[in-house]
């Protein structure tokens, strides 16, 4: 849709509403990251991105037409096409890009097979990705000339041979005429003239189809990579597993992730992905027990301490980050561990500060200051308001007025851990020079409660700061972003879940912040033993997309133009997001419904079709041979348990050795003696499995696993691929739902089967699902399906039968359909019951559900 030269006047309340339509669109556009990377010569010539603007009908240009758009290249090995444009007479130009070996990059813009009649240098140190190079292209038809303006500079050229007119085809990446593609990427691209123009945002989530700004498709790209997922969903970038405690900060000079050992050090650098690791020139001085540090930049150094060390002589040492060699600077230690505590340095990283903690049964609120001097931590006295003991906070850096933030936490105003905890939402900011304290706020959070990670990111404007916040209390969990209002405590989810595995104390998690890239950086550090861990990074591209905006994102398009303007409005007038947190119980309370008696369409539920060489594992059990006979009878209960240990084992191909079958489903037995039971228990599952299709049991190398070929069905498997391809943003959670509602609605996994070896499988399965379902249900009940939103609430209570969203829409959606009293006969069941089973009182009144 073109934007033409039209104004309204100005002072009428027409106008002022526009204008605050105008303020809210702006706002949401501008909390976006939105672009469009391009498949590049990396990739198969078939899959390499190709973008064209106007793909049904050109606009036709008069004496000149500008094209303007920023430009992200990252190539140091091709040439490659950034866009060509195609008139109706066959004519070709195009803008190229070529590394040129001897260390100059250039832009160069020909008239194709003729000439090259612009070259425009870049700066080595612009080949970034995420560094934007703004691009404005004047094409004057009657001059005859084209100019660039890149870098604040204009090249200029004439002589092309154009008409007083052109309709142009213009394609970014591979075109007609040549398929090379560098490693790009684009954003905020405009065309037009003082007559008409068009702009495209590029903040497209999936799909082929490129909108202008008014929402109406106007362009079509093959092969895209929308750059705006990568601001919602964390992207896995390095895994690896620990023998030995291991600490780990962010140098945000270098740009460099380090984990340190005790005699090397290995670095993840967060641009190019790159992963070296070097020996220190001596041993690390200290024994590390937690592994906590902070980073001096002015030295180019980090501080390894223990504020309870191992070794009562060496406490504290710094590692020089350039000459790798460390320095101990002492052995002053305090009396109680201090797990989960805050570190940071004043603003001119002189002096080291440590607050709160938990150790010995207790949760501290002192305030503490490393003296090198005298090698010992001062207790420090500030004045003004008092910040309750507590760990799980989260800290700043010192500001350049020397303040630091702390926010949460969990504790109580004793420190007594008999007398129990509580969740703290509340900000305070320390000020370092004039030692005081000030409660800027706090707040009620009306969800499950959560904690914060270590650090927190103040905004570059200084109004809010970033946290990564996750139920503790939970051994598998998720992690996410919030974003917090430094002035009262609003806030916002902006981003996707991550699954994390907190079993033990030791367990910890990081947020760091790349400026110079505008990343986020998580660390997830989980340990299976005091010393034992695996250290995870992901990446979160800046700025940070609610989850509200994601969602809006999900819902189907609409026929009408202007869709974008609505969903605007809509992400900026919501101040919160959706966040879920399971609570898992392994007996599922039997809350008995008070709709029972709805009838619903019942073309709403198909029917699961029973396939030939197929099992369930959804819901009951059930096994069909290729003949499609139902033969789950032949199962027997330790016959089904073998199958299923070998088949869940066998999805990513790795199986199960036999000394793992035999302490799984014979714990009671010395492995030894397992020998023949074993035996003849896989024999009789061999003799089951003949009359299958596509499944083949083999042993290798002490290892059972199947062979599974696409003659085998297994609704598991299928529930789980399609999951991943949602994640892969291959697949919406509309089609999953509609396409998948007759598997996953059979029930849970294996759900008759209580063994324990199972829990883990279970979970992360369900709330893999849970991910999927929960917002669709919301899409499904806004859209006004109030029947599709109950039958799917329901299926996600009997996953997680305390899930706060479920309840939510299952009570929602009952009220629309039955009645406020039905709804509230509900609620009072799932309130009782949930008083029964977790020994508290719900904590979210029905009001504040149905209101």
């Amino acid at each position: 849709m073109k934007v033409t030269g039209r104004f309204i006047s100005p002072f009428t309340p027409v106008h002022n509403a526009i204008c605050t339509l105008l303020l809210l669109v702006v706002s949401v556009w501008n909390c976006k990251a939105q672009s469009l990377q391009f498949n590049s010569n990396d990739s198969l010539m078939s899959k390499r991105t190709s973008y064209v603007v106007f793909a049904n009908k050109p606009p036709t240009f008069k004496d000149r037409f500008i094209i303007s758009f920023d430009l992200s290249l990252w190539d140091n090995d091709h040439l490659g096409y950034v866009f060509n444009i195609t008139d109706t007479h066959n004519n070709s130009y195009s803008l190229t890009y070529i590394y040129n070996h001897n260390g100059s990059p250039t832009l160069n813009f020909n008239i194709d097979s003729k000439s090259n009649k612009i070259e425009i240098p870049l700066q080595l140190s612009q080949l970034k990705k995420r560094h934007w190079i703004p691009v404005k292209v004047d094409i004057n038809l009657t001059a005859n000339t084209v100019a660039f303006l890149v870098n604040g500079k204009w090249y200029k050229a004439k002589e092309f041979g154009f008409e007083q007119e052109i309709t142009p085809t213009i394609t970014f990446g591979r075109n007609p005429h040549y398929s090379d593609v560098p490693k790009m990427a684009l954003k905020d691209l405009e065309i037009g003239n003082e007559d008409e123009k068009y702009f495209f945002p590029l903040n497209e989530w999936k799909g082929s189809a490129v909108h202008d700004k008014e929402g109406d498709a106007i362009g079509y790209v093959d092969h895209p990579s929308w750059l705006i997922n990568e601001s919602y969903f964390w992207t896995p970038k390095f895994q690896r597993t620990f023998n030995d405690v291991a600490g780990l900060n962010f140098d945000a000079e270098k740009q460099n992730l380090f984990v340190f050992e005790k005699d090397r050090l290995l670095q993840y650098n967060v641009q190019d992905g790159v992963v070296s690791e070097k020996s220190y020139k001596n041993t690390l001085p200290i024994k590390l027990v937690l592994g906590k540090s902070v980073v001096n930049t002015n030295q180019h150094k980090v501080y390894a301490y223990e504020a309870l060390p191992a070794d009562s002589n060496q406490s504290i040492a710094a590692l020089d980050l350039s000459t790798l060699t460390w320095q101990l600077l002492g052995k002053g230690s305090i009396r109680d561990q201090r797990h989960h505590h805050n570190s940071f340095f004043d603003r001119d990283q002189k002096e080291l500060y440590l607050f709160g903690g938990y150790g010995s049964f207790q949760y501290h609120k002192d305030l503490f200051k490393y003296d090198q001097a005298l090698d010992k931590w001062q207790k420090l006295e500030f004045k003004g308001d008092t910040i309750t003991p507590r760990f799980f906070s989260g800290s700043s850096q010192a500001d350049n007025n020397n303040e630091v933030y702390v926010f949460g936490g969990y504790g109580n105003q004793s420190g007594n851990q008999i007398v129990g905890g509580t969740h703290y939402y509340d900000l305070y900011r320390l000020n370092l020079t004039t030692h005081t304290i000030k409660k800027l706020w706090q707040i009620t959070p009306a969800e499950e409660p959560f904690v914060s990670a270590n650090n927190l990111i103040i905004s570059k404007d200084k109004k809010y700061f970033y946290a990564l916040c996750y139920p503790h209390e939970k051994p598998k969990t998720n992690l996410g972003l919030y974003k917090f209002s430094i002035k009262d405590g609003s806030y916002e989810i902006v981003s996707g879940t991550i699954p994390v595995t907190s079993e033990r104390i030791e367990s910890d998690f990081n947020l760091f912040y790349d400026a110079t890239q505008d990343i986020f950086i998580c660390t997830a550090q989980e340990f299976t033993s005091p010393t034992q861990s695996t250290i995870r990074i992901l990446t979160l591209s800046g700025p940070p997309v609610t989850t509200q905006a994601y969602l809006e994102a999900q819902k189907p398009e609409e026929a009408s133009t202007g869709k974008y303007w609505w969903y605007a409005v809509a992400a900026a007038a919501t101040a919160g997001g959706v966040a879920y947190l399971l609570w898992k119980k392994k007996s599922k309370p039997a809350v008995a419904d008070a709709e029972e008696q709805l009838v619903f369409d019942p073309s709403s539920r198909k029917k699961a079709e029973k396939k030939p060489n197929a099992v369930y594992l959804l819901g009951e059990f059930n096994a069909y041979n290729k003949a499609g006979k139902d033969i789950t009878y032949l199962f027997s209960p330790k016959i089904k348990q073998l199958f299923i240990l070998i088949l869940l084992n066998s999805r990513e191909g790795e199986g199960v050795i036999s000394k793992k079958i035999s302490f799984t489903l014979w714990p009671e037995k010395d492995v030894t003696k397992t020998k023949n039971i074993r035996g003849v228990t896989l024999n009789h599952l061999r003799n089951i499995l003949a009359d299958f299709d596509g499944i083949e049991l083999t042993f290798i190398n002490d290892t059972y696993r199947f062979q599974i070929n696409e003659g085998f069905y297994c609704d598991y498997f299928v529930i789980s691929s399609a999951i991943d391809q949602v994640h892969q943003h291959d697949l919406t959670t509309e089609a999953f739902v509609n396409g998948y509602f007759d598997l996953f609605s059979r029930g849970s996994l294996l759900k008759e089967l209580p063994e324990t070896w199972l829990d883990n499988i279970k979970l992360e399965f369900e709330e893999l699902l849970l991910q999927v379902l929960l917002p669709e249900v919301k899409r499904i009940y806004e859209a006004g399906d109030h029947k599709r939103a109950l039958e799917l609430s329901r299926i996600a209570l009997t996953i997680d039968p305390f899930n706060d969203v479920a309840l939510k829409y299952k009570l929602k959606s009952l009220r629309r359909i039955k009645g406020v009293d039905t709804a509230r006969r509900v609620y009072d069941e799932f309130a009782a019951e949930y008083q029964k089973s977790l020994d508290s009182e719900y904590h979210v009144p029905f009001e504040k559900i149905c209101r």
